[in-house]
């Protein structure tokens, strides 16, 4: 058997770990890799949602657009950082 044979055999043996998995991860082994993607997505989508919402009421304002977080948030940690690169200096 070829080089390329075997390493063709080793993948799709990897594709077939991987859909199982994923699969049995989402409570059907048998699902097409189709219908699996599609069920990941709808899971990623509500995921992401959720994260949006609980970063924007841990800033006070659960509909804050994602934008306006990531600014927030990019003012909170530089206001962090400044913080403890104060507290290090106080020390020496």
């Amino acid at each position: 058997m070829s080089m390329k044979d075997k390493a063709k055999n080793m993948m799709l043996a990897s594709f077939e770990k991987v859909e199982k998995a994923t699969g049995k991860a989402l409570g059907n082994e048998e699902m097409p890799v189709k219908d699996q993607v599609e069920e990941v997505k709808v899971h990623l989508k509500n995921v992401g949602d959720k994260v949006v919402k609980t970063t924007g009421k841990a800033l006070g304002n659960e509909e804050m657009p994602v934008k306006d977080q990531v600014e927030e948030v990019k003012v909170h940690l530089k206001n962090v950082g400044e913080r403890v690169r104060g507290a290090l200096k106080k020390e020496d």
